[in-house]
């Protein structure tokens, strides 16, 4: 998908987060992945052994990964016990918002699992879908995560 006008806001969904919250200002200047999945489809459908791997590899150039559970129902909403479950089943320990729609709907997903890659400007740059998008996101988190070797270089 090509770059899209749409900013990096997180909206607050009315069934909240599982380990964290996240504010938009603890993303500035950060690359971020958004990955939507569906409790629902089983770990493999969903791709967390990528996800894991991700984290490792990006996370200390400063990827911020957000997950977010879209199956939703208003028992859900209330009650996110089943999402906290599984996110400790699965060693989810990055934040998860569950989506009560509006964030699904915002960013136009309509399949999981989904990838939605943002540069560091908090700008969409690509949205992947489907069984082998994971394969497809490692190329573009390798370029949105690229250290800055001169910010790091001493003073002469």
């Amino acid at each position: 998908m090509p770059t899209q006008d749409i900013p990096l806001t997180l909206l607050d969904p009315d069934g909240g987060w599982i380990n964290a919250p996240v504010h938009v200002s603890e993303l500035d200047e950060l690359p971020v992945l958004l990955h939507f999945f569906s409790l629902a489809e089983d770990a493999d459908a969903n791709d967390f052994a990528s996800l894991q791997r991700f984290l490792a590899e990006f996370g200390p150039r400063g990827l911020k990964v957000i997950g977010v559970d879209v199956t939703h129902s208003a028992r859900e909403l209330r009650d996110t016990n089943a999402v906290e479950s599984f996110a400790r089943e699965h060693g989810l320990v990055y934040p998860i918002a569950v989506d009560d729609g509006s964030m699904a709907r915002a960013y136009g997903v309509k399949q999981t699992p989904a990838w939605l890659v943002f540069d560091a400007d908090g700008r969409l740059r690509h949205h992947l879908c489907g069984q082998d998008a994971a394969r497809r996101v490692r190329p573009l988190l390798e370029r949105f995560t690229q250290y800055d070797t001169s910010a790091a270089a001493p003073a002469p």
